[in-house]
């Protein structure tokens, strides 16, 4: 009887301790899945996101695509390219594609909102062609077409244009604007009477046209001509004939010989004609 109600006692205890170890059991189990469930939703494990692409979007329409994806924007800086919509984005960090958490920051370069202005280079008189191009290119701005004026220096800077406008130094225009360059055509839009240079030597004759800002053109020497610098002009193209103009740059042909041909005869008052003043040429 003593050995039986032991029995009982004991496995009454057994049961005691076995629903006890039991409900320890489920406790843990119970934490382990409120702690797993806190990490979870703490660190989003397992769950990441594609960054979708939202470069050239409105910054609106990107706030909507990233909000709904659980992810946040930042402007982080602004540009302006002319090729792109006013306000939408340039560029994304982390780029399209990329496997994100929720929560993350998605970086953006913003286009301006609206066109910002530059300042016109200051390219006549100080330029070559090419420069004025990279120049103009430099400060964002389009170099159009090469418009020839004229202009005794050929192929030199002498203006800029915008829509048939004159632009220049101290002027602003909205960048990308297309700037057309103003070229110089070699010739000028003055003119002379044509000179005299019949007897002169060749290299007095150069010096006289240099001096009247024209140019030498073809120098044909007579046969036997061996000294062309020291030979005589015989013959110039165009000739000097009264009333007769010529422009500022443009040339003279000469023929040279080393004495004077028979029949050629020599007029020294035409040297100095007093008509040669300047006047505007015609259009």
């Amino acid at each position: 009887m003593f050995f039986y109600h032991v029995w009982r006692v004991n496995k009454s205890f057994a049961k005691i301790i076995a629903i006890n170890f039991a409900i320890a059991i489920g406790i843990v189990g119970i934490l382990l899945m409120i702690v797993s469930w806190s990490l979870n939703s703490y660190t989003r494990h397992g769950q990441q996101i594609s960054v979708p692409d939202v470069k050239g979007m409105t910054l609106d329409k990107a706030q909507k695509t990233l909000d709904a994806l659980n992810l946040s924007l930042v402007v982080m800086d602004s540009a302006y390219n002319v090729e792109k919509p006013l306000n939408s984005i340039l560029e994304q960090n982390p780029k399209a594609g990329a496997k994100v958490k929720e929560d993350r920051k998605i970086y953006l370069v913003l286009n301006a909102s609206k066109v910002p202005s530059v300042e016109v280079p200051d390219l006549a008189g100080k330029s070559s062609l090419k420069y004025a191009k990279l120049q103009l290119q430099s400060v964002g701005l389009v170099a159009g077409n090469s418009i020839y004026r004229p202009d005794p220096h050929l192929n030199a800077v002498i203006g800029l244009e915008v829509n048939g406008k004159p632009v220049g130094k101290g002027s602003r225009v909205p960048k990308g604007t297309t700037v057309d360059i103003v070229l110089g055509d070699g010739i000028g839009g003055d003119a002379i009477n044509v000179p005299y240079v019949l007897g002169l030597s060749l290299q007095e004759a150069i010096f006289s046209l240099k001096g009247k800002g024209l140019n030498v053109g073809a120098v044909i020497l007579a046969t036997g001509t061996t000294d062309s610098l020291s030979a005589v002009v015989y013959k110039q193209v165009p000739e000097k004939v009264a009333g007769k103009k010529i422009r500022i740059g443009e040339s003279i042909d000469l023929f040279v010989a080393s004495q004077l041909p028979e029949g050629i005869i020599i007029d020294p008052s035409l040297y100095n004609d007093e008509e040669e003043s300047v006047i505007e040429a015609e259009p």
